[in-house]
């Protein structure tokens, strides 16, 4: 391996937080990011993203194309051509938020569309009309005969493709759509008068109805338990990444008040050595992990709160505190909620969460 080459796949350390650990350090150069047969590059300018490119086009909606490659792989090379235009002018830490979120919302959503390569077909009668569809959604069950694939109902709404896999994930989940792996039926006329849509559904306000989990599908009328009914998302643990920590099947446990005790047996001490970088990367994803959690339970105004200790804990992380700052920081967000007011069963919500995340191996 050459002078100056980071490589990996993103499965084991996804792309924001490697992009995140390359931009630290100011350096300049080029991120050949591949799944398959599609490919992208991200030009690093002093450590600041400046530009992308995929086959499908150039700037930051090209960058928020390897959202949907989560099995990719990437090679940094520390040479940055002369002519690199700069397409991107948002500041790393927004675009990394961003480029995150829909790698989180994209691993939800293929569980149910593996594949943007795949067929949807409407399961409706002819004649019947769904109830509980947004227009967006609408149109995107118009299109879904069988011959445009998830990328190519996407195309032809002119929208992001994550947005219609968004949307035909929830009409996956209502029964109304199923996927092929075959093209059939007929091209549909893109311009279809699409069935009487309701209108779209305001934002959840309060924990029961965000436990739906895009707002395409209801919220359940009879939660089987309280935890389910003050949940954001179903208490299951995240998909599995090859984090490799916490080590043991030890919880976080909580105080009467909720919170998380920061007694008890510590974590196995297994500093991030500064020359690690693959270590580094695994515990910093891990932070990012819990600051999403936090942020789906915890209301908007403790955002603010949560991304702060975060990036004290990734400081902490670069300074070789490893495991330690990961720890820290779900006891320091835990704390931060009941500080802020926040009642006893959000916060017993959010330990919930917290704990899942640390039960994953």
């Amino acid at each position: 391996m050459s002078q100056g080459v980071i490589q990996g796949s993103m499965r084991e350390a996804p792309l924001p937080d490697i992009i995140q650990l390359v931009s630290q350090g100011g350096k300049s150069g080029c991120f050949h990011v591949q799944q398959d047969a599609s490919r992208a590059r991200v030009y690093l300018k002093d450590g600041r993203i400046v530009h992308a490119v995929t086959h499908a086009g150039e700037g930051f909606e090209a960058l928020m194309e390897v959202a949907l490659w989560l099995d990719g792989s990437y090679r940094f090379e520390e040479v940055l051509p002369a002519d690199v235009p700069s397409t991107i002018t948002k500041p790393n830490a927004s675009i990394l938020m961003e480029l995150g979120r829909r790698m989180d919302e994209w691993r939800v959503i293929s569980q149910k569309i593996p594949s943007v390569d795949l067929y949807p077909a409407s399961t409706l009668l002819p004649g019947e009309t769904p109830h509980g569809v947004n227009s967006r959604e609408a149109q995107a069950l118009a299109l879904s005969t069988g011959y445009y694939s998830v990328a190519e109902v996407a195309e032809a709404m002119q929208k992001p493709v994550l947005t219609i896999a968004k949307d035909l994930y929830g009409l996956v989940m209502a029964g109304h759509v199923v996927l092929k792996g075959i093209r059939s039926g007929k091209p549909p006329k893109v311009n279809a008068p699409a069935p009487s849509p309701e209108p779209e559904p305001e934002p959840a306000k309060d924990l029961r109805t965000a436990s739906a989990m895009f707002g395409n599908v209801a919220a359940p009328a009879t939660p089987a338990s309280r935890e389910e009914d003050t949940a954001i998302v179903p208490l299951r643990p995240p998909p599995p990444m090859p984090i490799g920590f916490p080590e043991g099947d030890e919880s976080l446990p909580e105080t009467v008040g909720g919170g998380i005790a920061s007694g008890g047996s510590p974590l196995p001490p297994k500093p991030a050595p500064a020359d690690d970088p693959q270590r580094m990367v695994k515990l910093m994803n891990f932070t990012q992990r819990i600051a999403q959690a936090a942020k789906m339970v915890l209301p908007e105004a403790q955002h603010e709160m949560i991304n702060r200790l975060q990036a004290k804990a990734t400081q902490q992380i670069i300074s070789g505190d490893g495991p330690e700052a990961v720890k820290s920081l779900a006891l320091a967000i835990s704390r931060g909620a009941v500080d802020a007011g926040c009642d006893a069963d959000m916060v017993r919500t959010l330990n919930t969460h917290l704990k899942a995340l640390f039960a994953t191996k």
